[in-house]
């Protein structure tokens, strides 16, 4: 993967940053911006980080981006194209590389670096599980838990199907609802029957026996994250994406309280559907 991805920053180099009419790319949904923001803030962001745009293909400042609550409707978009790329972060793309036959990567963009965190209402009992989850997650990286669960399962994206973590059961004590997507596998990812399996299912699991706490995972669209937890449907989030050193962040919105980060990339890859 690593030659993969040097060899689009070669090409980058020597292609420079050229270039036609603008794509339609798709993303997920933003939960704190609208896709033409989005756009912008990418924008912004290749005229003022060197090394940010590294491509193949001919992308523009004309680009545009079109939003999807899943990324099953996202990729039936790209296969019947409406939209020429989509965006998706490295292991993610991997993933649905490895999984679509009609899917290729084409090009990658090396971005600031962009977190994973967990979100939760701006609350009383929100404040209360985001110290919680921090303090198990810190104990986490002491004792290199994280890492573990991050190489078994985020090693070899969508080369075999993930078992799902068994969960701790604790009588009578709390149980907290986190909503899962299944739209970012390996990293979120749920299994044909719906069934939430792989690192999330892993992290959870592993958070509500340092926490002490039972888990009950909650399918949802990534569209629908923020809606469930202001609605109080669920008491967490398992993911928002998360820009260092940013004004405004595309996918958190004001009044969301995050975790600490529990996961961190740098390259977002784009796909383009390929007939063989």
């Amino acid at each position: 993967m690593k030659k993969l991805i040097l060899a689009f920053v070669i090409a980058g180099i020597f292609a420079g940053s050229a270039f036609g009419a603008g794509l339609k790319i798709g993303a997920l949904t933003k939960q704190n911006m609208s896709a033409e923001e989005f756009a912008e803030f990418i924008k912004s962001q290749e005229r003022n980080f060197f090394g940010w745009k590294i491509m193949n293909t001919n992308h523009s400042f004309d680009d545009t981006f079109v939003y999807f609550d899943t990324l099953t409707a996202m990729i039936m978009a790209l296969n019947a194209g409406k939209v020429d790329e989509i965006a998706l972060p490295s292991p993610t793309a991997e993933y649905t590389a490895n999984t679509n036959t009609g899917a290729e990567m084409c090009c990658a963009l090396h971005s600031r670096p962009t977190h994973l965190a967990l979100g939760f209402r701006n609350d009383e009992t929100g404040l209360r599980l985001q110290r919680m989850v921090n303090e198990a997650l810190a104990s986490m990286k002491s004792d290199r838990k994280l890492s573990v669960l991050t190489a078994k399962y985020l090693g070899t994206p969508g080369k075999s199907l993930p078992a799902a973590e068994k969960f701790a059961e604790f009588p009578g004590a709390e149980t907290v609802k986190v909503a899962v997507t299944g739209d970012l596998p390996p990293l979120d990812m749920v299994a044909p029957d719906n069934t939430p399996v792989g690192f999330n299912t892993a992290v959870l699991a592993e958070l509500g026996r340092k926490m002490g706490v039972n888990i009950e995972l909650v399918n949802i669209e990534s569209g629908a994250r923020t809606s469930a937890l202001i609605s109080g449907r669920v008491d967490a989030v398992f993911w928002y994406q998360v820009w260092e050193g940013v004004n405004k962040q595309p996918d958190v919105p004001e009044g969301v309280l995050l975790s600490d980060s529990y996961y961190e990339w740098d390259t977002f890859l784009h796909l383009r559907h390929f007939v063989r």
